[in-house]
């Protein structure tokens, strides 16, 4: 007879997506939230500056994209972060998400 139900190993891959997914979601919301912050956006301006690079992530998931972009927006407004800066940034706001997911999160 014929399963056609999820493997262990199809559940186990949906869950590590999934996981991943919503990791890079919220990284994203938190860090353009950040940027958006040091560029002096409030309330309606930081909202829409948060959309556009979320939105611009979501047409090409690229972390190198939205670095560049984050770098080049603060370029010209003359304020002095390293790409660096940018990366340990990221990895500090994945760490947080994972740790406060607890168990949930699959690597």
């Amino acid at each position: 007879m014929f399963s056609f139900g999820k493997s262990s190993y199809e559940t186990k891959l949906l869950d590590v997506l999934q996981n991943r997914f919503f990791i890079t979601a919220r990284r994203n919301k938190i860090l353009a939230k950040w940027a958006g912050g040091r560029l002096g956006y409030k309330e309606s301006a930081l909202n829409k500056y948060v959309r556009n690079l979320i939105l611009s992530y979501l047409i090409t998931p690229n972390d190198r994209k939205m670095i560049d972009r984050i770098l080049l927006d603060f370029q010209k407004a003359h304020i002095k972060v390293s790409e660096k800066a940018i990366v340990e940034k990221i990895k500090a706001i994945e760490e947080r998400i994972k740790a406060k997911r607890g168990n949930h999160v699959v690597d």
